[in-house]
């Protein structure tokens, strides 16, 4: 399913791993990136230019990132000095010295120009899941020192992946294109904006629609594909399904005469926002169910372990898990996040006789620390087939896909 182009969004990028003369004060103060030749590749300009500039601080630390709202501005140092030639510039202000103060040389700097003229300066801590997140975000592979830049065309085409970054970062959030898979999607998101104006119905209901809608699919050849294409419908519908229930009620308003229902405004946000994060998680369950009843392995959803645990799918059943007799080698458990971030560890203690636990993720960006901390804990991630191209080689090797855990959990039958 295709969501539009990165050329919708940016007219370009460019990319490095800062410097100490850049945000180092103990070496300079001067708040300048480097990277003279590539910033007039990008901006096509050898005249001074003052861009709005958001700057976006972000870590893994944190839930939301920093956004400092300012400017940069493009200027050659050398401009009164006739007898010498150009030196340009790119200058960040002092109100923007939280980066100082946050970021550290090595750690990743975007910088994305977008179709409106305006600078976006994403800056991500070297190793953490938020710099992989940029990586993914745009091919950057294995950043240098040296300023490294790249124009969007046509072509460029902006995946689920994606999407759900741009959401993430707070840059975007694109809709999918109405042809193929998004036709069906925009068919179905009619239909429930009309019947359910307000509310929708269960999500096993929402799931079945859609595995029944896009049923050109093989749970069994190609499970983890059969799982991209139901939870990227799944997830495209509830987002316009979404659209049109905000719509409705900003047409309604958030004020009665002189008076603003600020707290109902409040509420209403949260409630989008818990429903999104509890739908999204709930679909990948109920699509992983279809797809491991589909190729007959045996296993109880949600079954009663240790301390009330109940992780999401236990293998073969809970009666086998409880019974002492049974061999530990011969039980399996898999969890179901729809990110993993550091919420992976929720998962350690859900089912003490499982030495080795499976999580299943639709995280594209966990970091390479993030992975070794999984393997260490006796945690073994699992993506979608595709996704595992997503890595670079030394992360590729700590995941697995989900056909492969499917091939493990058979065999034990």
């Amino acid at each position: 399913m295709k969501w539009g182009a990165f050329s919708d969004l940016f007219v370009g990028i460019a990319w490095k791993r800062l410097t100490a003369t850049e945000v180092d004060p103990a070496v300079s103060n001067g708040h300048e990136f480097q990277g003279v030749a590539t910033f007039r590749k990008l901006f096509d300009t050898d005249e001074r230019r003052r861009f709005d500039s958001t700057y976006v601080l972000l870590s893994d630390d944190d839930e939301s990132p920093l956004t400092i709202r300012s400017f940069a501005r493009w200027y050659d140092s050398r401009e009164k000095q006739t007898h010498r030639g150009p030196e340009w510039r790119l200058y960040y202000p002092a109100e923007a010295g939280q980066i100082q103060s946050r970021m550290r040389p090595g750690d990743l700097m975007v910088l994305a120009l977008t179709k409106t003229g305006e600078l976006v300066v994403l800056l991500a801590h070297a190793g953490s899941t938020r710099e992989a997140q940029l990586q993914v975000l745009f091919g950057l592979g294995d950043p240098k020192e040296a300023m490294q830049s790249r124009r969007f065309g046509s072509d460029a085409d902006i995946t689920f992946i994606s999407t759900a970054i741009l959401e993430d970062l707070g840059l975007a959030s694109p809709m999918p294109e109405q042809s193929g898979d998004g036709a069906i999607v925009m068919a179905l998101a009619e239909e429930l904006s009309r019947f359910y104006p307000s509310a929708l119905p269960r999500g096993k209901d929402i799931s079945l629609r859609v595995q029944s809608s896009i049923a050109d699919v093989d749970p069994i050849e190609d499970p983890d594909g059969t799982l991209v294409r139901w939870i990227e419908a799944e997830e495209a519908l509830f987002r316009r399904w979404e659209d049109g229930l905000i719509a409705r009620r900003l047409e309604r308003g958030f004020a009665s005469g002189d008076t603003y229902d600020v707290q109902g405004f409040r509420d209403f946000s949260m409630s989008i926002r818990q429903s999104r994060v509890s739908r999204a998680g709930g679909a990948l369950q109920l699509h992983t169910d279809r797809i491991l009843r589909a190729n007959s392995i045996l296993f109880e959803a949600q079954a009663t372990t240790e301390n009330g645990e109940r992780p999401d799918f236990l293998f073969p059943s809970a009666a086998k898990y409880h019974d002492p007799v049974y061999p530990t080698e011969g039980l399996r458990m898999l969890a179901v996040k729809f990110t993993a971030k550091d919420r992976w560890r929720q998962v350690l203690n859900e089912a003490e006789r499982v030495q080795s636990k499976h999580l299943l993720t639709l995280e594209a960006a966990i970091s390479l620390p993030q992975l070794r901390a999984m393997h260490s804990s006796h945690l073994q991630p699992i993506v979608p087939k595709s996704y595992l191209d997503l890595y670079p080689s030394q992360s590729a090797t700590l995941l697995i896909s989900l056909a492969v855990f499917i091939r493990d959990a058979a065999s034990l039958q």
